[in-house]
């Protein structure tokens, strides 16, 4: 089986230029792969990026003429290549070794699967230690993933199972969100969603505590809005259900919120718990549902 990699990328030359040097083939082995990268209207100098990785593999190259968003990026790039299997990268990952082998294997056992694999984040802060914790690393082994796991920071799908027409939904109105519509989508067809920690990929994630509440409180009022009236399920899963009570929406109020939140940004250099980010997290785009959502 054939494997194209898409990577799409705005802006961060140097962390793109670590990423597909991570994918030659010293360290991903004598496969059959091709690299697709997608500049998503940032302007990245394609020949001083080929001149500085020096890949040994095929690498293609789409440059958008103006943004258009992580979703157009990776639709372009699906239908750019032709690899059996879809391996998907976002920029600022270094794969490790044999990364591409693992998801490779994992089609080759599994049929009808999304493989997720093993992301790493750098250490560092009550936060930067809890979102290393989220999503497939919740689970034990041999626990079912669920569809809402699906990211595809480093994840790899059959192209036969992915929808024929822009799978991604361009639509979605602000960041976040067409990695769960898809995982929605993909598992309503029937396909199954594999960990596989033995794809590893370094995440070089800067991003802050605050950047993650605002971020998350634009999603809470714009998509999930639009993700909950597909798929109505989702209301039980994010734990929206909450607010339908008084005491749910006291909860979340500002009087709730803001002292957790300032003492979280205060005291971030230490190892809070868990439960503290998931509030925060929980809050914050419980907040922008009620902004935003009209009954």
């Amino acid at each position: 089986m054939s494997l194209s990699v898409i990577i799409p990328a705005y802006g961060r030359t140097e962390l793109l230029i670590r990423c597909i040097r991570s994918l030659g083939r010293d360290v991903q082995g004598d496969m059959d792969y091709t690299v697709c990268v997608i500049d998503d209207g940032s302007g990245i100098d394609e020949g001083y990026v080929r001149d500085k990785a020096q890949v040994d593999y095929p690498l293609e190259w789409i440059s958008f003429s103006s943004n258009r968003g992580r979703s157009a990026a990776r639709n372009e790039g699906i239908m750019a290549t032709s690899g059996d299997i879809i391996v998907f990268l976002d920029s600022d990952m270094e794969a490790r070794e044999y990364f591409l082998s693992a998801h490779l294997l994992c089609h080759e056992k599994h049929l009808k699967t999304a493989a997720v694999g093993r992301i790493i984040w750098p250490n560092g802060g009550g936060f930067m230690n809890y979102i290393s914790t989220r999503g497939v690393r919740k689970l034990a082994a041999g626990d079912t993933i669920p569809p809402w796991y699906f990211v595809t920071g480093n994840a790899s799908v059959p192209r036969a199972e992915f929808p024929a027409d822009a799978p991604f939904d361009e639509t979605l109105p602000v960041w976040g969100g067409e990695d769960l519509d898809i995982g929605m989508r993909l598992h309503s067809t029937g396909i199954n969603f594999v960990y596989v920690p033995e794809a590893v990929s370094y995440h070089n994630f800067e991003g802050t505590l605050t950047q993650h509440v605002e971020r998350t409180r634009h999603y809470g009022k714009m998509t999930l809005p639009v993700l909950i009236a597909r798929y109505p399920e989702l209301y039980h899963v994010v734990r929206l259900d909450m607010l339908d009570s008084p005491a749910g929406r006291f909860l979340v109020n500002s009087s709730m919120f803001y002292p957790l939140y300032i003492f979280a940004r205060l005291f971030d250099f230490l190892s809070l718990s868990s439960k503290l980010y998931d509030f925060l997290t929980f809050a914050a785009y419980a907040v922008g549902w009620l902004d935003g959502y009209k009954p």
